[in-house]
């Protein structure tokens, strides 16, 4: 957004059965989702009216000036039908605030009469069909999920987000439900996992949850954005409500004034330790983090990897991990500059205690413009560093202290001391690098970052955005994914046996004089007929066989997945097969191969695995296979 641009309110829209994602802001209506993002200005927008869809359901009529005339714009709402209502009167509201009352605003689409023949007198056609419509009929509990007996719904909302993907979220008195637009319930939790719960602000400016979930392996967390500030709140008085007395955010007992070491840090003479927290972890390394007040000291099994002054500490900013555990985004200023290192704790209440006490040690930023509230988030300082001790060098990467004999980085492996190259090789390097860039149309704005679509369910991201697809598509059963698999089986059995009957002659110069297979499959329908179904169930057989060896390896590796959640995404994993499979010989490889790539974000996204385990577990399914293929082709 621009500098001084205020974020109003955004969720998913429907324009003529597409989904976008609308965004309001002080000056632009920005629709994201198509080819390319339409704006309007707020000053175009001449009014935003309540209607009927065709379908019976509550809408939104906008009508926008443009160089052509005033045009009309009809929004529906891909929520549940309990909240459409609400979702039509918090865009009426805040469109109405930001623009103002425009009363010479005309629907149908066309082009609109001249201002000074619209008598000032007349009231605002809006606000006559605002009291003229009557509220829709809603059918209650229509896309609910099945609740157990005894289970009643304290709160539900609607257009909740979770990274990309917008859920309706229910707090019953026994667990936490997302359901997808589509009706399926893609997580839940039950009230005794839920460990804390802390209310933020994103970097957006959107009203935010930081939840807390225990599991077998740990603390992880999970951001909720919601779509008014409202909503945030009467979650977090309700998930407070739920939570365990003794599982708070920050413990309210007096800190201890002294704090031992008992591992191979010392602290100096004069020096006290404020905060020692063990089982920490930077990228693959668990380490013991110490802070001090004169530096930040990072122990490792064997020696110290890392200290930093205090003063050399920027920001300190709340991340989540890869698979939601909490964590620390620390930025440490260094000679080539300000580099981040990033701190994952084994615990919500560890964080947040290294959250308050770097913001005691850190200054905040004056912030002389606007700007969301998010100061108790982002701590910052600007100092230069201390004089450091010749006998070390410092890593360009992550800042850690080495020795200066050292050849590689203790803390993070990167090379202390690169070849020096000629001055002429960086060049040509880069010259080349802009001459084989391809040029960019639509470049964001400097410091504003292109955000991604989100992903609503199509069936073609299996293969093009699989880690968006199988966290949209979560616990599936086979059943779930049967049709698809069977479609796209046939599709390719299909176009295979057509391709080797009729192109593949005529691409190889072959004469069907000479093979009789060919001749025969292209005058006898039933042999051809017969030859599809043959390699049909062959490539059922495969890929069956492919999903049980990918399952067995997976629950070998990981014991938490189930095999049945497995199955389904080893099934919607052949989509690529129907794309690609019948080339003959190396379109099969490719698509074999694409398919273990999906299987592998597939365990990633859906059942939390491990990139290294997912890997293993998809692609050894496909090689057994293949050496099965060769062996009985062989005899």
């Amino acid at each position: 957004m621009h500098a001084n641009e205020v974020r109003h309110y955004a969720s998913p829209i429907l324009v003529k059965s597409r989904q976008f994602f609308a965004t309001l802001t002080s000056e632009r209506l920005i629709v994201e989702g198509g080819p390319s993002p339409r704006e309007f200005k707020v000053s175009s927008i001449l009014s935003a009216s309540p209607c009927k869809l065709e379908t019976g359901e509550p809408g939104l009529k906008l009508i926008v000036s443009t160089p052509d005339g005033q045009k009309e714009m009809i929004w529906g709402f891909p929520v549940g039908n309990a909240f459409k209502i609400g979702e039509q009167e918090a865009w009426t509201d805040q469109i109405t605030k930001v623009s103002g009352v425009k009363p010479f605003a005309e629907g149908g689409g066309e082009v609109a009469k001249p201002r000074t023949a619209v008598p000032p007198r007349i009231p605002a056609p809006e606000l006559k069909i605002k009291t003229s419509i009557p509220a829709p009929d809603i059918p209650a509990n229509s896309i609910r999920p099945d609740f157990v007996s005894g289970e009643s719904v304290v709160i539900e909302t609607a257009g909740v987000r979770v990274k990309r993907t917008f859920y309706t979220i229910y707090l019953t008195n026994i667990r936490l439900i997302l359901q997808n637009t589509t009706g399926k319930i893609g997580r839940e939790f039950a009230i005794a996992e839920l460990m804390d719960a802390a209310a933020f602000e994103t970097e957006e400016g959107e009203p935010a949850i930081a939840l807390s979930v225990g599991s077998q392996t740990g603390a992880k967390q999970m951001v909720l954005s919601f779509p008014t500030e409202s909503a945030r709140s009467a979650w977090m008085q309700e998930i407070k409500a739920k939570l365990p007395v003794r599982q708070t955010l920050i413990s309210a007992a007096s800190e201890p004034t002294v704090v031992t070491c008992t591992g191979l840090f010392a602290p100096d003479a004069g020096e006290r330790v404020i905060l020692s927290t063990g089982g920490v972890r930077i990228k693959r390394n668990f380490i013991t983090l110490h802070l001090t007040n004169t530096r930040m000291v990072i122990e490792g099994k064997a020696a110290i990897l890392g200290e930093f002054s205090l003063n050399t500490l920027v920001r300190a900013i709340r991340l989540a991990g890869e698979v939601g555990e909490p964590g620390i985004a620390l930025q440490i200023a260094g000679r080539e500059g300000e580099k981040e290192m990033h701190l994952l704790f084994s615990g919500m209440p560890d964080r947040e205690q290294w959250i308050q006490k770097l913001s005691e040690i850190i200054p905040e930023e004056d912030h002389s413009m606007y700007a969301p509230e998010q100061h108790q988030y982002t701590v910052t300082t600007v100092a230069q560093p201390t004089q450091r001790n010749s006998q070390d060098t410092y890593c360009p990467a992550c800042g850690a202290r080495n020795h200066v004999d050292d050849e590689v980085c203790a803390l993070c492996g990167t090379l202390l001391h690169p070849p020096v190259e000629s001055s002429r090789a960086p060049a040509r390097r880069e010259k080349r690098a802009k001459a084989e860039r391809p040029a960019k149309r639509d470049r964001p704005e400097r410091g504003e970052k292109r955000e991604k679509v989100p992903y609503n369910g199509g069936a073609i991201g299996f293969i093009t955005r699989p880690s968006d697809a199988f966290s949209y598509y979560l616990r599936e059963t086979p059943r779930d994914a049967l049709g698809m698999f069977l479609l796209s089986g046939a599709l390719w059995a299909v176009l295979s046996v057509l391709m080797i009957a009729y192109v593949l002659p005529v691409v190889l110069r072959i004469s069907i004089t000479d093979f009789p297979i060919f001749s025969a499959l292209q005058t006898d329908l039933m042999l051809l007929v017969l030859f599809v179904l043959v390699l049909y169930v062959i490539w059922i057989i495969c890929v069956m066989i492919q999903a049980l060896i990918t399952g067995i390896v997976a629950r070998v590796c990981e014991p938490e997945v189930r095999f049945s959640e497995i199955m389904a995404i080893v099934m919607r994993s052949t989509l690529s097969y129907p794309v690609i499979g019948w080339i003959p010989i190396l379109g099969q490889f490719a698509a074999g191969i694409w398919s273990a790539v999906v299987t592998w974000k597939g365990l990633t996204a859906g059942q939390n695995m491990r990139a290294g385990q997912a890997a293993v577990a998809a692609f050894l399914g496909l090689i057994i296979v293949y050496m099965l293929l060769f062996a009985v082709g062989s005899i």
